[in-house]
């Protein structure tokens, strides 16, 4: 079993085990709230649990900006030692290969079992995949990820924006996503590029600070925690408030997006914070697991979900809503793992990546052993 969840070797990294903890942590809020959701779409009634309402909005405005950030921290490093040729090939591959691969097998499926599931699809939704991917619950990410990252790398490259006037970039492009949105203007998925772009920037802005050693101390001091705990706590319920109020998940990103900006950003720096003493604690390191997983989970944990939750309700009966809950999170984010390694052993990494192994193998050495950092889940472990 340690085999098919590559443990071993992901535990034997050194190498800014911070990333791994806080993109696990993240890619665990995902699934919890894709699940709850799931629930209460079917009438299952996970909303007239409030605690369990409440913590799906509490969690929700830092998960998917600390995703952009963090990504963004290793941009430099990653145009630095490959440049904008090869760094965008990468992405392609690693990024925008599987949100066609399995952003159509999830279309797919819900289309072959329309009557089972939430979706309403129809043929056009796989060019939805491209043009329009919110319409396509997860897929948004992994489109605006790849999209940010290539125009952001582009702009940086050859505009030779610093990493101050592309967060004044991201401002502009911010405000223009929030008045297309408030207007009722359609762009497609221009909206989260321009939305989440800020963030990727953050990330940049703020690269030399967390990849600087000696600023480690810091980030996993106590002391730390102390300050930015309170602070958390209240501007998360401040903002999940605001939202139960107005009844809309989405009340306070669209209608308030200064508040929606300062909870992400209180909300990441919590989260990093928690992430570096982990690391330095050397504890609860399944998460390191998750989160260097976190891709592949996150393009697989819809399907897995919904199966889980048709088989529990329909076939064995289950309708405690914590219970459903539990066990449909638990498969989320442990049977894409399985999954993934798996394929990987037996040769059908494709369904990944489209990267020759040579090449793989290069990056991963360079992971290992070299001064640069690439991200855990940006290139396919070696075949093992």
């Amino acid at each position: 079993m340690i085999s098919l969840f590559n443990s071993k070797k992901i535990l034997q990294r050194n190498r800014q085990p911070w990333v791994d903890y806080a993109r696990g942590i993240c890619i665990i809020l995902v699934v919890y709230r894709h699940v709850f959701e799931g629930l209460d779409n079917v009438g299952a009634g996970a909303s007239s649990y409030s605690y369990l309402k409440y913590l799906n909005i509490f969690f929700f405005s830092f998960r998917m900006p600390l995703f952009f950030i963090v990504s963004g921290i290793f941009l430099g490093g990653s145009l630095a030692r490959k440049g904008i040729g090869e760094y965008i090939s990468g992405r392609f591959h690693t990024i925008f290969y599987p949100l066609l691969v399995w952003g159509s097998i999830q279309v797919t499926l819900q289309l072959i079992f329309a009557g089972y599931v939430n979706a309403d699809r129809t043929g056009m939704d796989y060019i939805n995949l491209l043009i329009n991917p919110r319409r396509i619950e997860q897929f948004w990410y992994l489109n605006a990820l790849f999209f940010v990252s290539v125009l952001y790398a582009f702009i940086k490259t050859y505009a030779k924006y610093k990493p101050f006037e592309q967060l004044l970039l991201g401002i502009f492009f911010f405000t223009v996503s929030w008045y297309c949105h408030a207007s009722h203007i359609q762009i497609g998925f221009l909206e989260d590029i321009f939305f989440f772009y800020i963030f990727f920037a953050v990330g940049d802005f703020i690269a030399g600070f967390f990849l600087n050693e000696k600023n480690e101390k810091f980030m996993s001091s106590y002391r730390t925690l102390l300050v930015l705990l309170p602070v958390f706590i209240v501007i998360q319920h401040y903002f999940t408030m605001l939202n139960l109020l107005h009844k809309d998940d989405y009340y306070v990103q669209y209608q308030q997006p200064v508040i929606y900006t300062v909870a992400a950003l209180i909300g990441g720096a919590f989260i990093l914070n928690i992430s570096f003493l982990f690391q330095k604690l050397n504890i609860l390191r399944f998460l390191r697991v998750l989160g260097y997983h976190s891709l592949y989970i996150y393009a697989m944990h819809l399907i897995i979900t919904a199966a889980t939750r048709i088989i529990m309700i329909r076939i064995f009966h289950v309708q405690n809503i914590p219970l459903l809950m539990t066990i449909c999170i638990s498969t989320g984010v442990i049977l894409p793992v399985i999954f993934f390694n798996i394929t990987d052993k037996i040769g059908a990494s494709w369904l990944f990546s489209l990267q020759k192994r040579k090449e793989i193998k290069k990056e991963h050495a360079r992971l290992f052993f070299g001064k640069g950092m690439i991200m855990p889940n940006e290139t396919l472990p070696v075949k093992r």
